[in-house]
């Protein structure tokens, strides 16, 4: 690409390069930065919700990757099983995902990548911020990290017998451990932990102590580095800049508490608003939408930790108020919230 680019998105990731293939299959001109270079790791909890496999589907397609019916809830030796209302979930590598999506936009005509490269303030009529929580353009959009502060902890593993085909949550009384399958043999490994309690070691010792989990676990080895994340939970009261034309999006936009599992579901089901925004040039609407949906994310979110502030309240919410989980689940993924 010689000419000024229409937009210039800065930011590789699945709200980065997805955008950068709508926005080119419409015809517009798109310079798309990357400091990092693929594959490359990322501390995830890998699980999209059905509304953004819909939402990926809708702007990509759908990669090669394991399936899941629902969720399974664990506490104090109380189990609920989950099934997602409509569709279905799929659990993804980061490495795996960003790799597709950037060599996806790359090959989409009208897209310019540039990857292994920082963004160097050469910029086209409208200017995208999708590089994740920690923004460059949080300096020009504030934001706000979430309380509780809460570290999230990730990997991938073999050794775990019985994972199937939903993600499974254990509550503990400082945080969540989540496992789900994830190709080939192995299996995803996620913690999050309240931030006084934190521990790098407290993973994988977790996994060998939890009631409802030590029995399954075999020779454990994991596959992939133990790798951190904090803070967690992002509020960002304004992701439009309209005297700069700029506009954040994915988790630069804000995220909400990961303990709902809607993070890439609706940083992808967003960036179908704002290719449309970038496209007609309305920017407030995306701003609009995409707070709303934002809003109702952090509400879940917040409702879900003071449910599992401790293993006995989860305990208790399995089992007295296990009706309500799937009405939790529809709010999550009601059409027109944060599903898109």
């Amino acid at each position: 690409m010689t000419s000024t680019p229409d937009v210039t998105i800065v930011g590789g990731g699945p709200a980065g390069s997805s955008l950068a293939i709508a926005l080119g299959r419409a015809g517009a001109r798109v310079a798309l930065y990357e400091k990092a270079t693929f594959p490359r790791l990322k501390p995830c909890g890998e699980g999209l919700l059905p509304h953004g496999v819909a939402a990926l589907e809708r702007l990509v397609g759908l990669p090669s990757a394991p399936r899941v019916r629902g969720l399974r809830f664990s506490a104090g030796g109380e189990t609920v099983d989950v099934d997602f209302p409509a569709g279905h979930g799929l659990v993804v590598r980061r490495d795996r995902l960003d790799t597709w999506l950037f060599t996806a936009a790359a090959e989409t005509p009208g897209v310019d990548v540039r990857t292994g490269t920082a963004f160097d303030g050469e910029r086209g009529r409208v200017l995208v911020g999708a590089d994740g929580a920690k923004s460059r353009f949080h300096r020009l959009l504030p934001a706000t990290p979430d309380r509780p502060r809460r570290v999230g902890l990730s990997t991938h593993v073999h050794g775990i017998a019985g994972v199937e085909d939903r993600v499974e949550v254990f509550f503990h009384d400082h945080g969540e451990v989540y496992i789900a399958p994830a190709g080939g043999g192995e299996t995803l490994v996620a913690g999050l932990f309240d931030y006084r309690h934190f521990r790098r070691d407290g993973l994988p010792h977790l996994l060998g102590t939890l009631p409802a989990l030590r029995d399954r676990v075999e020779r454990l080895e994991l596959t992939t580095p133990l790798l951190a994340s904090a803070p967690l939970g992002l509020r960002v009261p304004r992701v439009v800049d309209h005297a700069r034309q700029l506009l954040l999006v994915g988790d630069a936009a804000g995220c909400p508490d990961p303990i709902t599992g809607d993070g890439m579901a609706l940083a992808l089901s967003s960036t179908e608003l704002a290719a449309d925004a970038i496209l007609t040039g309305r920017l407030g609407d995306y701003q609009r939408q995409r707070l709303a949906r934002g809003r109702r994310a952090r509400r879940l979110g917040r409702l879900m930790l003071r449910l599992s502030r401790t293993e006995r309240r989860a305990a208790w919410f399995l089992r007295d108020l296990s009706g309500v989980i799937p009405k939790l689940l529809d709010v999550a993924l009601e059409p027109g919230s944060t599903a898109g």
